[in-house]
């Protein structure tokens, strides 16, 4: 009987301790984002493109993908607020700038996450299936651009992506226009404007 109570003790104590040390209200740690495959997903289409966008824009080892994803004929067009602000950087905003502002914020970045959040219109899709315009809210955050600044920097809006089929099967960007969403923070034209390099 003494040995029957005693265990009886022994797994109350065990329960008790289990549940201390499990601990409801212990805080957890912060978790770094989960970072991108070092390959490229398939240019098959529209998704999977965003997709590269969101994993290779702005990382060292996805500069490659990222230029990828950028067909020769590609514009950047800022939110009119912001050109009339600085007109100057977004002149002749084409591929190669674009290339090179992505290689810029590699090469600088100590953290960055970009996301896609929702589609805010309905895609645009041509009859023959070659060109869809897509809509979507977007939240980037970064930090390192500027040099001894330990803050990560956040820009938001909504980016309109023009997505153009090739003769090869494979979907690039063409067109990006930026637009200031509902809150003030900056653009991810802002952010352009302010790490352009190239022509």
């Amino acid at each position: 009987m003494t040995t029957i109570r005693w265990l009886h003790g022994l797994a109350a104590t065990a329960l008790v301790m289990g549940s201390v040390s499990c601990g409801l209200f212990e805080t957890r740690d912060p978790q770094e984002p989960e970072q991108p495959d070092q390959d490229c997903l398939p240019l098959t289409n529209t998704a999977t493109v965003t997709r590269n966008i969101e994993t290779a824009y702005g990382r060292n080892a996805l500069v490659t993908c990222y230029s990828s994803l950028i067909d020769p004929a590609f514009l950047f067009h800022p939110d009119a607020q912001d050109s009339l602000q600085n007109p100057l950087p977004f002149v002749g905003w084409n591929d190669q700038v674009e290339i090179s502002h992505n290689s810029q914020v590699a090469t600088l970045q100590t953290f960055i996450e970009v996301d896609f959040q929702r589609e805010y219109q309905s895609a645009i899709i041509s009859p023959d299936q070659t060109t869809e315009v897509r809509f979507y809210e977007y939240l980037l955050r970064v930090g390192g651009l500027v040099p001894s600044d330990t803050t990560i920097a956040r820009y938001t809006g909504l980016a309109d992506i023009t997505f153009r089929r090739g003769a090869d099967g494979q979907w690039k960007v063409v067109d990006w226009a930026d637009h200031r969403g509902t809150v003030s923070d900056s653009t991810w034209g802002l952010l352009r404007s302010n790490h352009r390099t190239g022509p």
